[in-house]
């Protein structure tokens, strides 16, 4: 059978990031450029993230129309499931278009009988109507709040159940309805430009939230496509850029070294801002496209292979060391839905532990008067509030200046934890007073 384009792309979008562990954006992004500009490129990328924000809701409905769920084929599982997606969240779809390809699909991956099963499947789905889409159909088939928070706010039990129990029955609500949210788009206007103010009052009708140069927006239009590439803009999350303006960047003590850059968002908004920044992370390819990101911005910016956790080449001592640290992403679940299906409470533990040796080398390497920044996109207290804690009755010598707790009232969805901290040194140093300076400042 010839399958639809966009469901294609969005079956092997989810293939590659379910079946082969990729990330969903790499994934989205290699499947997509394979295929021409076209509203199928829309339509697959909200088909793959839908799904994933949604995938436990829809598992729990199969799980109670198929008769023998746990014996039903994942492949089968995953057609039926996107198809119900579009039945159920996309109504500009005919529901005998959603019928026609996921049932066709089947029978052709599978056999006859496989594909009146899903498609008696879904027409039992469509009769059970607009029902499936209000919390009560779900309160009334569960036993408990967290096997009703997990179906309805399509998240694992475990993490419905650290959350409770570690923030509490509001602030775990407001995180689970996040997460299902679609984000804001991000973007980051580069204050140094020319035509810097004119672009902001042009996405002015777009805008829904802002924070100094930072916007977030309704949508990506053929302005925000224009200013990125005339270097006048980049995409980044609102939360991203709100965290570092909270932690203070403006005033960090240099040089500053980020020791874990990624694809370098952070590292290219304190290079924007005039600072000497120095970037290293444990990939290759993601230390290149930082550098390719720089020339584009117009910023210099070295980089070096290296583990945040090892020793590094560094010729001269930072001033300032930003931590950006590999966490369990479950504070941006909007924008990376595939975390929570991939995510388990032992890998949290084992992050944890990674983290601490991050922070053992930092403690290493900073010297007495430098500023320790630390930044998760996550919420676990193992990872966030309670590592710094540990750490700091470890190494006394480091005193708390601020921290940032993930904010309920986060309009984007997206929840940044951040803490920032001194390595104390003799009053008559320099570098104390900067760092004296910043605490007056900003605490």
């Amino acid at each position: 059978m010839r399958l639809p384009p966009a469901r294609r792309m969005a079956l092997e979008i989810l293939r590659r990031t379910l079946d082969n562990h990729q990330d969903l954006q790499s994934a989205a992004n290699d499947v997509l450029a394979l295929c021409a500009d076209g509203p199928d490129k829309g339509l697959a990328t909200e088909l793959a993230y839908g799904y994933l924000r949604l995938r436990g809701r829809i598992d729990f409905l199969l799980n109670q129309l198929f008769k023998r769920p746990a014996q039903t084929s994942p492949v089968v599982r995953r057609i039926v499931g996107l198809a119900a997606y579009e039945l159920i969240f996309l109504d500009r779809i005919p529901e005998y278009a959603s019928l026609d390809w996921a049932v066709s699909l089947v029978r052709a991956r599978c056999d006859q009988t496989m594909g009146r099963v899903a498609n008696g499947v879904l027409r039992n789905l469509l009769r059970l109507g607009r029902a499936v889409t209000q919390p009560d159909y779900y309160r009334y088939k569960t036993h408990d709040q967290v096997q009703f928070w997990s179906a309805w706010y399509s998240c694992p039990r475990w993490l419905v159940s650290l959350w409770l129990k570690h923030y509490g029955h509001d602030r775990a609500r407001q995180f689970l309805e996040a997460s299902i949210r679609a984000p804001h788009i991000g973007l980051r206007i580069h204050a140094g430009r020319p035509k810097a103010q004119a672009v902001l009052a042009e996405l002015e009708p777009l805008t829904l939230e802002r924070a100094g140069w930072g916007l977030a927006v309704r949508e990506w239009s053929e302005l925000a496509d224009q200013a990125v590439r005339q270097g006048l803009a980049s995409r980044q999350s609102l939360a991203a850029q709100k965290i570092m303006d909270a932690l203070g960047v403006s005033r960090w003590p240099e040089p500053i070294w980020d020791a874990c850059a990624g694809r370098g968002g952070k590292t290219l908004l304190m290079a924007e801002q005039g600072k000497q920044v120095w970037a290293s992370d444990v990939s290759l390819f993601r230390l290149r496209q930082i550098q390719a990101e720089a020339q584009r911005l117009g910023c210099a910016v070295p980089v070096f292979l290296a583990q945040a956790q090892g020793l590094a080449p560094l010729r001269s001592a930072p001033r300032t060391i930003v931590l950006d640290v590999p966490c369990s992403g479950l504070g941006v679940l909007s924008r990376r839905p595939d975390t929570k299906w991939k995510r388990t409470a032992a890998d949290c533990a084992q992050l944890a532990g990674l983290q601490k040796q991050i922070l053992e080398t930092a403690a290493s390497v900073l010297p007495a008067g430098g500023a320790l920044v630390y930044i998760t996109c996550t919420m676990t207290r193992q990872e966030n509030e309670d590592q710094i804690a540990s750490f700091v009755q470890a190494y006394p010598q480091f005193r708390l200046l601020r921290e940032i707790q993930p904010s309920l009232h986060e309009e984007d969805g997206e929840f940044f934890y951040g803490a920032i901290l001194h390595k104390t040194t003799s009053p008559g140093s320099t570098l104390a007073g900067t760092i004296a300076h910043f605490r007056e400042d900003n605490v």
